[in-house]
């Protein structure tokens, strides 16, 4: 093994023995670059363009056989996992098999020692997307699981090594861990910063606050006695004009319907080199089972037209009542995203939201600032690889259409 191939499993050796209790959550992986040594998880196709995946004696592709011992498995590393195993089994068919992009080329992994159990799952779904026009093959990858108490050490590197045999175009994922972070980064992926920086605007400022100090341990008594002031403090906030919080009238929503995202968003990512592709069978399936998602609350969708009703932009976000609302997608125009910001706050505001938070654009970077958004890298990292310098280039210069919707985040089982 070369010294430097050597050093670098070291590191990731010393890294995931330094974690090994905290599970992996998510994952991602990158495909390898033709001309270097192949390795045992790999067979390559005439001229070396694309290799497939082949089974290891530890790594295999994940069949639907194998959906009750990965649930059992998901129990075991999320143990406070409030789903039931037959919601799950649901969940992991669904997702892994039944998903409109599904393609054998790109299987999901799973991983055993020596006829064991499985302990260690990675899951993959391809996507379509398209690079200046030109189709490219993506996958995302998800529930990047491996147990704790796991022999090798190295399971979780060998499964992220793995997928450098695949296909895809281009790897991502926006759901990572620390922990999955050092390992994709440590086998040559990166984080993409212009699509890992959070954005959060608050409603209720005293409310958001209280909330925070609730987190870091406020006894109920204090809680219950500060509640009056505080609806108070942030019905002023809201109400006078010169106040940064102060909420001017919107029309009420109109609802987005899928039908109106598949023919209006070719326009809005039109100016991007890096985009993803719908049709109506993947459109219509993503937003049902983004609807299904709970954990940040009910899902709303609006459009936003302009004085002559021509659509302008549009936004979605789960609905929490009493916290921080979080948004899904939010399209708009450097013309028309004032507008779109100012009718998302104002709705979110006026159903009860302390604040509402989302992932940036980096196109709207300075519009945010503006609307007096607070802005925090503590979020799940967006983490990329490709072999293609352009796919790279496009993603970390922000010139890629990539929202929640086209990485892992609307799943169900996704928190952050």
């Amino acid at each position: 093994m070369p010294h430097r191939r050597q050093l670098t499993l070291r590191k990731l050796l010393s890294q995931t023995s330094s974690s090994a209790a905290t599970p992996l959550a998510s994952g991602g992986f990158a495909p390898p670059v033709c001309g270097t040594p192949k390795s045992a998880t790999m067979l390559p196709k005439a001229d070396c363009g694309h290799p497939t995946y082949a089974a290891t004696k530890r790594i295999r592709p994940f069949t639907p056989d194998d959906i009750p011992e990965v649930v059992d498995l998901h129990k075991r590393v999320f143990p406070g996992n409030s789903f039931s195993p037959g919601e799950l089994e649901v969940h992991f068919r669904r997702l892994f098999f039944e998903n409109p992009w599904y393609d054998a080329d790109l299987p999901s992994l799973v991983y055993q020692e020596q006829g064991d159990k499985i302990c260690g799952f990675y899951g993959v779904i391809p996507r379509r997307m398209r690079m200046k026009g030109r189709p490219i093959r993506a996958a995302v990858s998800s529930q990047f699981m491996v147990d704790p108490s796991v022999r090798n050490r190295l399971a979780a590197v060998e499964l992220q090594s793995a997928f450098f045999a695949g296909p895809q175009d281009l790897s991502f994922t926006d759901g990572a861990n620390e922990a999955s972070r050092k390992i994709w980064e440590g086998l040559g992926g990166l984080t993409a910063f212009p699509y890992s920086v959070h954005w959060t605007r608050l409603l209720r400022p005293t409310r958001y606050f209280l909330g925070r100090w609730r987190e870091r341990g406020l006894s109920t008594l204090t809680q219950w006695a500060l509640r009056p002031a505080s609806a108070v403090a942030d019905f002023l906030a809201t109400h006078r004009r010169r106040s940064p919080f102060h909420q001017a009238e919107h029309p009420p929503e109109e609802d987005l319907s899928w039908e109106t995202l598949l023919e209006e968003l070719p326009k809005f990512v039109a100016k991007k080199s890096l985009c993803p592709e719908y049709d109506e069978q993947s459109l219509r399936w993503l937003m049902e089972q983004a609807n299904e998602k709970r954990c940040h609350g009910s899902l709303r969708k609006a459009v936003v037209r302009n004085s002559g009703g021509q659509v302008v932009g549009w936004y979605m976000y789960y609905f929490n009542p009493n916290g921080i609302s979080q948004v899904l997608q939010l399209v708009a125009t450097k013309n028309s995203i004032r507008r779109v910001l100012d009718q998302l706050f104002f709705h979110a505001w006026r159903l009860g939201s302390s604040a509402i938070s989302g992932r940036m654009d980096p196109e709207f970077v300075t519009d945010f600032s503006e609307e007096r958004c607070l802005f925090s890298f503590n979020g799940p990292r967006v983490l990329v690889s490709s072999k293609r310098a352009d796919l790279r280039e496009a993603i970390q210069q922000g010139d890629a259409f990539l929202t929640r919707l086209e990485g892992e985040w609307w799943m169900r089982l996704q928190g952050g």
